[in-house]
């Protein structure tokens, strides 16, 4: 038995959402036997954004029930089933958040239709409910409103469903809270792991990637992720396999790393790196005129330097040298680059890196090339 929920909320801080609108639909694999609608008042602003999405006004949840009147009944609902939604760990999070307030702690099986979606249907172009419901001729019917997405996504777990037809894809995909204890491979991962910067990969028993990220401190990082209770790093938990890691030498390079591998590999939980260290800025004024240079970086070991290679004011790539005469060609340069491609983020990356100065020196390539004895 399966609940498909979706949630509006009032947007805004991290945790600090309220839920305005709930629908679930009870679902036994063949046909919705029970169903749950209703606007909810916030008690608290909703933000703009929010309101011009969905069409819900503060106006409009002023009388609705508050969210400890309705969660008697979403308690109902759910249980007995494997709560479902599209980018379930969202949903998952807000009524883990909502019924915290209350002073109870929500806890249920979980299964998420991107990830599902992903697995199953890997031709498509997009996974977001509105593409994927075009895509595959699903009626979604008042989209950004809570019934509508709802029932789009009771729909496109049919289709799922019959293109699972062993259920075993789905089987694996369910996200289960088992407490506290942590298993012994995790625990035995976590011992060969050394406190490094870099970028870690994790496959499940299938050897597929599964999870990329990077992190100042790989087994700190993974301790995190390891003990976790929410929904990505349980999935991770659940599926986990083995990992493997690459060593950078800095964080500014494990971060363009981890944007390369995770658009090029798919994994399948695309993680999100904080999107605070993308934000758009300017070209720094060190920069200036200046069109081919690199600027260098602390190195994996004690004796190296990494870089970072701009040519025809564009980021062509990263990549490490011991000596200056190492680099003191083009060719020889170019060997040793691994490129990157420059997006929106690699770039606002970088220039954000550059104008906090956190590099150690930046050098044009005529004065590399002019100079192999520059230290």
């Amino acid at each position: 038995m399966y609940t498909i929920v979706d949630l509006e909320t009032t947007g805004g801080k991290f945790n600090e959402e309220s839920i305005i609108e709930v629908a679930a639909y009870k679902f036994d694999g063949v046909n919705i036997t029970d169903q749950f609608i209703s606007l909810v008042n916030p008690q608290r602003d909703i933000h703009p954004y929010v309101e011009k999405l969905t069409g819900i006004t503060s106006k409009m949840v002023q009388s609705a029930p508050k969210f400890h009147e309705v969660a008697k009944r979403i308690i109902e609902i759910t249980s007995g089933s494997i709560l479902v939604a599209h980018n379930a760990q969202f949903d998952y999070r807000i009524l883990q958040l909502e019924f915290k307030r209350l002073g109870f702690e929500f806890s249920m099986k979980s299964l998420c239709t991107v990830i599902l979606s992903q697995e199953l249907l890997p031709e498509q172009e997009s996974y977001k409910l509105g593409r994927l419901s075009r895509s595959l001729g699903i009626p979604l019917k008042d989209r950004h409103r809570a019934s509508g997405d709802a029932l789009a996504t009771v729909e496109l777990l049919k289709i799922l469903m019959e293109k699972d037809t062993k259920q075993g894809i789905i089987k694996k995909s369910i996200v289960e809270f088992p407490g506290e204890s942590i298993s012994s491979i995790l625990k035995n991962t976590i011992e060969t792991l050394e406190n490094t910067i870099g970028v870690f990969y994790i496959y499940n028993k299938n050897k597929k990637l599964i999870y990329v990220d990077y992190s100042k401190d790989i087994k700190n990082k993974v301790i995190k992720l390891f003990t976790s209770k929410k929904f990505i790093p349980k999935y991770v938990q659940n599926n986990f396999k083995s990992i493997k890691t690459h060593k950078t030498g800095n964080v500014e390079i494990a971060i363009l790393k981890a944007i390369q591998e995770i658009k090029s590999l798919r994994p399948k939980i695309n993680n999100n790196i904080d999107p605070k260290l993308f934000y758009k800025i300017d070209i720094p004024h060190v920069i200036g005129n200046k069109k081919e240079f690199i600027i260098t970086l602390s190195g994996k070991k004690d004796d190296e330097k990494g870089f970072i290679l701009f040519k025809d004011g564009k980021i062509v790539g990263y990549g490490y040298f011991n000596l200056f005469n190492n680099i003191n060609t083009e060719k020889k340069l170019n060997s040793r680059v691994v490129k990157v491609n420059e997006c929106k983020k690699v770039k606002n990356y970088v220039y954000r890196l550059i104008s906090e100065k956190r590099y150690k020196k930046l050098l044009t390539l005529d004065e590399i090339y002019k100079f192999s004895g520059i230290e």
